[in-house]
């Protein structure tokens, strides 16, 4: 009986359409953060990922479905994370409130150290999110609801627990400042100002920084009316 030997590609790693598959989704990433998701067509993202079309509908079917999947393989390991900690987190409160900065680390932790993996790709996806800001696409924004009203929902009904003196309004806005503060200061890091002052962090240090910014815009009172 002839024994079985893997394809070629698949020798000593994952099998070659794995591969395929993982390198169409890197450059159409890097193609639609520095294009726009309107601007960049799939013979584009075959030529440079030096693949067939016949590969992108076999691993995705449509752009449609390839776009989906790029915004997907990012954004469901974030929540995963973000999910795991406040579980933990809320475990051991029990009855209690989880402690404002617990929560907040729990939150922006995980963006911050996606963002900041160059290695990793998620440099790339965090510009990739920065120009959807700018540039909203409508078709794809009940897909991203899926993906961040659940968090939404959790984090804010345990803020409102270690915030009891703010308003769900307040809770809303405050975060909204916060995640916008967030994105601008992660696409400057790797920026230097007039003054010659680089904005460059290390991801721990940037955390600490973040996070008690955070803390503190959500202890501030609002002025009196």
């Amino acid at each position: 009986m002839r024994r079985h030997t893997p394809a070629a590609g698949a020798r000593g790693g994952k099998p070659r359409h794995h591969q395929t598959r993982q390198r169409i989704l890197d450059v159409a990433e890097r193609l639609f953060a520095r294009r726009g998701l309107d601007a960049v067509s799939v013979r584009d993202i075959t030529r440079e990922a030096r693949a067939n079309l016949g590969a992108i509908n076999y691993h995705f079917g449509t752009k449609r479905k390839l776009i989906l999947a790029v915004f997907d393989r990012r954004m469901t390991p974030l929540t995963q994370e973000r999910f795991s900690a406040l579980d933990a987190l809320e475990k051991a409160a029990g009855a209690g409130a989880v402690p404002l900065e617990s929560l907040l680390e729990a939150m922006f932790r995980p963006a911050v150290l996606h963002a900041l993996d160059k290695q990793g790709g998620g440099a790339v996806f965090a510009r990739l999110m920065a120009r959807l800001m700018l540039e909203p696409n409508p078709g794809l924004e009940p897909f991203l609801r899926t993906h961040i009203e659940p968090v939404v929902r959790r984090f804010d009904a345990s803020l409102m627990r270690a915030m009891p003196n703010l308003s769900a309004e307040d809770v809303f806005w405050r975060m909204h400042l916060l995640i916008g503060a967030l994105h601008h200061s992660l696409l400057m890091m790797d920026k230097t100002l007039p003054n010659g002052r680089s904005l460059r962090l290390e991801p721990e240090t940037y955390l600490k920084r973040f996070i008690a910014f955070a803390a503190a815009a959500l202890r501030a009172p609002l002025p009196k009316a």
